[in-house]
């Protein structure tokens, strides 16, 4: 007796030939159950690469017919459009190492559909005998990305000419304005100088004329400081000095100094003032800047006899400082043009005051390295309130140190 095993019959292997065929079938119908439930074209291939079934998915966006399809080469379908160097290079030599693929992008110029993308997801299954390959067509979403990509491109380069631009605008406001005012300063000097009589007894109309030049230089000086002030705060050179503050006083202060201005406009000013100090930690400089534009404004575009209210208050989150007048009020399209650069909005007293378009800008920058807010709420005819929101974190933290 030997132990040696027997060769098998031919008989033995047709018979298990024809059993692994009869369970390959079983597993096709199955598959193909589970083909039809998928949205994006599916095909199921044998390991000799032909089609053994695809879902409609596939057939509606390749143009196919499915008896034109089953049972041929996928690179014989569709007059030969899946015949690539890519695909055949996927198939007969990557997913047989790897067994599983996974986001394979192939590109191709289909004659029926045209120029796609095309995501492939492969795997072999059931001991390498069938081949399951999912197409996702991402061709809308690679042309969407290299577009968005061009876009952006192109946004940073206008990004960066136009800062070119406004860097070289506001280096030559910097530059015009030091030009400007060492002149204008000299001519104030002379001219104030001649008004203190320095240089001799002058008539009532010399004077005269000398107190006007007087005066439109000051103007001058004004609007000078204003670009200047602008351009150092959009170079970011304008830099904060905190000190913990009364800013009651500062508002006392304030009124005091335009007082002038209130008589003779025949204005009264109001100021709600709380019975306590309120401390604020601020750059006290700079914040009295904003106040004195403010309340200026609110005097400028109040008429004649009217009336100003200054209220404060303090919440334990915020520092509030409301200015309110019944003034000429501001028109609701006009609303965005308040904090913008050299924007001045017309109404009934605009071309009775000067001013550079520029305070309120200046304002929101002061406010903004403080890490407040301005709200503005205003009806054209009805007047104006500006509402200062200072956030008293840094004051709680400013009185432990």
């Amino acid at each position: 007796m030997t132990n040696a095993k027997q060769p098998k019959t031919n008989k033995q292997k047709i018979g298990q030939q024809e059993t692994r065929i009869s369970a390959l079938k079983v597993l096709l119908n199955y598959y193909q159950d589970i083909t039809e439930t998928i949205r994006e074209p599916f095909i199921i291939l044998n390991k000799e690469l032909l089609v053994v079934t695809a879902n409609d998915a596939f057939y509606s966006k390749f143009k196919v017919l499915k008896e034109d399809t089953e049972n041929q080469s996928i690179y014989r379908l569709g007059n030969n459009q899946w015949d690539t160097p890519e695909l055949r290079k996927l198939l007969e030599n990557i997913l047989p190492e790897h067994r599983v693929l996974n986001n394979y992008e192939v590109k191709n110029d289909f004659p029926d559909i045209g120029p796609k993308v095309m995501l492939l997801n492969a795997r072999q299954v059931d001991s390498k005998q069938l081949i399951l390959l999912a197409i996702t067509d991402v061709t809308k979403q690679r042309k969407f990305r290299n577009d968005s990509a061009k876009m952006t491109a192109g946004l940073i380069k206008q990004h960066d000419r136009l800062k070119k631009l406004s860097d070289a605008k506001d280096e030559f406001i910097m530059v015009a304005s030091h030009q400007l005012r060492t002149p204008a300063t000299a001519v104030k000097q002379y001219v104030g100088m001649l008004l203190e009589g320095y240089g001799g007894k002058m008539s009532k109309t010399q004077t005269g004329m000398l107190s006007t030049a007087y005066e439109s230089n000051e103007r001058q000086l004004e609007i000078i400081e204003d670009l200047l002030r602008v351009a150092k705060v959009d170079e970011g050179k304008v830099y904060l000095t905190k000190s913990s503050y009364n800013v009651v006083r500062q508002i006392e202060e304030v009124i005091k100094d335009q007082l002038a201005s209130f008589d003779i406009r025949q204005q009264t000013i109001v100021f709600d003032k709380p019975a306590e100090p309120v401390i604020v930690y601020i750059d006290k400089k700079l914040m009295r800047m904003v106040l004195d534009n403010l309340l200026d404004n609110a005097s400028k575009y109040s008429y004649r006899g009217g009336q100003i209210l200054i209220n404060l208050k303090q919440t334990n989150k915020y520092t509030i400082i409301a200015i309110k007048d019944k003034g000429v009020g501001i028109l609701k399209k006009d609303h965005n043009k308040l904090f913008q650069r050299f924007s001045r909005i017309d109404n009934p007293l605009s071309l009775t005051v000067s001013g550079t378009g520029l305070g309120l800008y200046w304002v929101k920058k002061i406010l903004d390295l403080h890490e407040g807010s301005m709200e503005v709420i205003s009806k054209f005819s009805q007047g104006s309130t500006f509402t200062i929101k200072l956030p008293i974190l840094d004051d709680k933290k400013s009185l432990k140190k």
